[in-house]
């Protein structure tokens, strides 16, 4: 056991919760650890990430965040979940690989679907349905798009003291419905979605930026002691575009900056043949102005409807 282990193991409990055996005799498991405070009475927060098994910033977001919160300090409970999918987690997949299901579009589940769905029940009954307040954390994937928003779901306070520059303000009705985030907000439980990070680059800023805005969202709600930290200036978009590829190759950015302005008709990147090199897709800047959310930060391999890039439209934006 190393030393990070040795302080983890004294700071949390950890439960490993079956979900079901494989026909290989491989019991799949669900990290749960819970940090119980000893500064006295207070709400129960869960914090998630990896319902998407290429999005693994988030993973070390939560083992970072565990080293840092104090349970001498805390009030109330801790309930984190650094992988909510272990097998698309193995298989650095978005979907489970065992049925291709998409785990964050099946909640609350049943234990007569899937097994993405008894999975997401088996979450439901030892974590969602638990909480106090919310925060579940999502990436832009390991091998292509990097990005940084949070949703303004049902706690604005909440999501503006998480400290991210954009936010986005979806319109009513708008929704992944079946999402973890959906199922809370439908409980009336105060709920933040993060999209922080992802892509082959450095993450260190933004589990930094991850970690200190979970924080920051534990001292608004009274669970450590201290003020939360001021945010910077934030934008708050009502209307956010994804633009997905038609034609796949070799795909060029010439955009690569996060929250960049940028005039509409800016060549965001283009996708080129990767054999005779012609030009087969451009991707422009569709709103004037526009400001980039995701983006590819380096040349990569694309596939037909891919992430690409994330739009915002600074004219209909909330300063």
């Amino acid at each position: 056991m190393c030393k990070g282990d040795e302080t983890m193991e004294m700071r949390t409990t950890y439960t490993a919760v079956p979900v079901a055996t494989l026909a290989s005799g491989v019991e799949v498991r669900i990290p749960v650890h819970e940090v119980r405070g000893r500064a006295g009475d207070g709400p129960t927060l869960g914090v998630t990430a990896c319902f998407h098994g290429d999005e693994q910033v988030g993973t070390e977001i939560l083992y970072r965040l565990l080293l840092a919160v104090d349970p001498a300090q805390l009030r109330g409970r801790l309930l984190v979940v650094p992988v909510a999918n272990p097998l698309a987690y193995e298989a650095i997949s978005r979907h489970t690989p065992l049925d291709m299901q998409n785990l964050n579009r099946v909640f609350p589940g049943g234990g007569e679907g899937f097994f993405t769905h008894q999975l997401a029940e088996v979450i439901v009954t030892h974590v969602l349905s638990k909480l106090d307040y919310y925060v579940d954390f999502h990436a832009g994937g390991v091998t292509l798009p990097t990005v940084d928003y949070v949703f303004i779901h049902n706690a604005e306070d909440l999501a503006r003291v998480f400290g991210s520059p954009v936010l986005f303000r979806p319109r009513e009705g708008y929704g992944y419905p079946g999402s973890a985030s959906t199922y809370t907000v439908g409980r009336g439980v105060p709920t933040v979605t993060v999209e922080l990070g992802g892509g082959p680059g450095d993450q260190t800023v933004f589990v930094q930026r991850g970690v200190a805005g979970v924080l920051n969202i534990m001292r608004k709600i009274g669970m450590i002691p201290g003020e939360p930290a001021p945010a910077p200036r934030q934008t708050v978009l009502r209307t956010l575009l994804t633009m997905r590829p038609r034609a796949g190759g070799f795909l060029v950015p010439e955009v690569t900056a996060l929250n960049a302005e940028v005039p509409k008709g800016t060549v965001l990147g283009r996708t080129l043949s990767p054999y005779s090199f012609e030009e087969l897709e451009v991707f422009r800047a569709p709103f004037e102005p526009s400001v980039t959310v995701e983006v590819l930060v380096r040349p990569c391999r694309i596939n037909p409807g891919d992430y690409g890039y994330m739009i915002g439209d600074l004219s209909t934006a909330e300063a």
